[in-house]
């Protein structure tokens, strides 16, 4: 009989555990601000003991999503979506979201767009010959590069700016006005809200729209993202164009990031690149073709896109 009780003891520790540990109740929470374009939601699961556990299987249906169980699934919804979410064991709830508030297309004249062009162009060819001192080193990336240049770009030039900045060349233009795209100068859209620091990823869903793959539309300060291997949900690389070349031969400039690692680690550079050098780029993931993958397409920032007449009709989140 011993090792019938025994057996018994183990099944009901078995149940137990099985009790207190593995999910079996759901809800689902919706975060969201009015300031912020990208919406957090979240399953909270727990055992029937009442203890929050991980959701098993959970997952989101209807509209793009990023994210995981453990620390929940972020959306941007471009209209409004009927969102569908399940998990083990036989959970089903349909939730409907109104489209995502979002931070504002350019309000200004165009002469405040192109000014801000000048000046982002002027600020990230400046970084050629020296970094800024204002360019944190740890910030010094693909997308560090594209943070600063647009910070500074709405910033006031003023002497005090020019010390700071190391900015040395004449003025490439005037400033854009100080009510220019108000929004856009208080941080990046992320999903934490409004904030300095955008990884690459956030700076093209939220700050920028797809303006297509035909790099015959580029502009000044337009940006290009690739993917490496595919078109995954995390961009490992960006460009910007700037001014044309002295043929008139368009020309793109980015940072290549940190090179190496451990004591041969090298903190990496801004150069140059001619496009026509680029689509025959030695690396086929870098050539920005429409037939390769990891070509992500033409971005414009938000705040130079003038109207709904200015985007391509193939959005990505």
């Amino acid at each position: 009989m011993k090792p019938l009780r025994m057996l018994a003891a183990a099944l009901a520790a078995g149940a137990g555990a099985f009790l207190a540990l593995v999910p079996v109740r759901h809800g689902v929470v919706v975060e969201s601000a009015a300031t912020n374009p990208v919406r957090h939601l979240r399953v909270d699961s727990r055992s029937l003991l009442g203890l929050k556990r991980p959701g098993w299987g959970v997952a989101v249906a209807g509209a793009p999503v990023w994210g995981n169980a453990k620390e929940g699934f972020f959306l941007r919804a471009e209209q409004p979506v009927q969102i569908l979410v399940t998990a083990w064991p036989g959970f089903r709830q349909s939730l409907s979201m109104n489209a995502s508030p979002a931070m504002a297309l350019a309000l200004g004249e165009e002469g405040d767009r192109q000014a801000f062009r000048t000046w982002f162009v002027a600020l990230l060819e400046q970084q050629v010959e020296a970094p800024s001192p204002a360019w944190e080193p740890a910030q010094r990336d693909c997308a560090g590069l594209l943070r600063f240049a647009f910070r500074e770009a709405l910033a006031p030039h003023t002497a005090a700016w020019r010390e700071r900045v190391a900015f040395t060349a004449g003025p490439p233009g005037q400033d854009p006005s100080p009510g220019f795209v108000h929004d856009w100068r208080t941080g990046f859209p992320t999903p934490d809200g409004p904030q300095p620091f955008a990884k690459g990823a956030y700076l093209r869903r939220f700050a920028c729209e797809f303006m297509g793959r035909d790099l015959q539309l580029a502009k000044p300060g337009d940006l290009i993202f690739f993917a490496r291997g595919g078109a995954r949900a995390q961009p490992d690389h960006a460009m910007a164009f700037v001014r044309p070349d002295v043929d008139g031969a368009p020309m793109l400039l980015y940072h290549t990031g940190p090179e190496g690692s451990g004591a041969r680690a090298q903190p990496g550079e801004v150069r140059r690149a001619r496009l026509d050098d680029l689509l025959h780029h030695p690396d086929p993931d870098f050539r920005p073709l429409p037939e390769n993958p990891a070509f992500l397409g033409l971005y414009r920032w938000r705040l130079l896109v003038n109207g709904p007449s200015d985007l391509s009709s193939d959005s990505r989140s």
